[in-house]
Formats: C-alpha cells, sequence, structure tokens
C-alpha cells in the first residue's frame, strides 16, 4: 500500500482534510512570514511572493507527504513532476490574485498577499490529493518490479 490506511473513506477524508488544514496553517504562516519580511526589506508584490514560495514549497512538500497524505511509497520522478506541475499551476492562481489586487489599486497590501495565499491552499490541496499524492499512484521503481 501507498499510504498509511486509516478507516472508512468519509473519515479518512475529514481526517486528512484536517491534516491538510493543520500542515498548511502552518506552513501558510511561515510563508507569510518570509513574505512580510521581504516586503519590509523592500521587495516589491512580486519578489516578495516569490521568496515566500521559494522558502515555503520544499517545507510544505515534506509535511504534505508524510503527515497529510502519509505517503509511505518511494519518492519517484513522476511524483515529483506532478508535484512541481501542481505547484505551478497553483502559483500562477496565486498571482493572478496579486495581479488583480494590485489592478484594483492595492499596491504591496498584505492582505491581497493573504488572499492570494489561501487560494493558493485550496487549488493546492485539490490538485495535490488527485494528482500528486493520490491513493494507489505507483512510483517508477515498484511499476517496474512488477
Amino acid at each position: 500500500m501507498d499510504r498509511i490506511p486509516s478507516g472508512n473513506a468519509p473519515t479518512r477524508d475529514l481526517a486528512e482534510i484536517a491534516r491538510f488544514l493543520l500542515v498548511g496553517g502552518f506552513n501558510t504562516l511561515l510563508g507569510y512570514g518570509f513574505i512580510l519580511a521581504a516586503l519590509f526589506f523592500g521587495a516589491g508584490d512580486y519578489a516578495a511572493n516569490a521568496i515566500g514560495f521559494a522558502l515555503g514549497v520544499p517545507i510544505s512538500w515534506m509535511l504534505h507527504r508524510v503527515l497529510t497524505f502519509r505517503v509511505r511509497k518511494r519518492i519517484s520522478g513522476n511524483e515529483m513532476g506532478r508535484y512541481i506541475a501542481v505547484v505551478a499551476v497553483s502559483y500562477a492562481v496565486n498571482l493572478g490574485i496579486v495581479t488583480a489586487g494590485r489592478s484594483a489599486g492595492f499596491v504591496e497590501n498584505p492582505f491581497v498577499q493573504l488572499a492570494a495565499i489561501c487560494v493558493y491552499a485550496a487549488v493546492f490541496y485539490l490538485l495535490s490529493r488527485r494528482f500528486v499524492f493520490r491513493e494507489g499512484a505507483e512510483d517508477a521503481v515498484s511499476a517496474r518490479r512488477n
């Protein structure tokens, strides 16, 4: 089995969502802290956002892989490729929120950054669960063994 089993499907899904929210909340606060620090030190909206995500994404990946989705299989190139694609799509949505905020006159606004992070998190969860850490996904090594 690729993931640790944890009861029936509805209970498992709710527990997974709760873990995602806890891990995501921690990671969001951490990433938001990085963004605020970058804004404080003079980085503009886009640079601060990129710095926050560059520092937060590796932490997010490990915490979600181990704690949220409880993946036990070996890391594969396919999983990493899917993860990078999901981050890219989620990040593009995030930047769309920042751009919309700036267009509305909210330049270098921490609340726009917070809204962008929240939308990123929602998109990221849905895509991660469906495409990256999906139950039953095989890594390249185990697929070759069978």
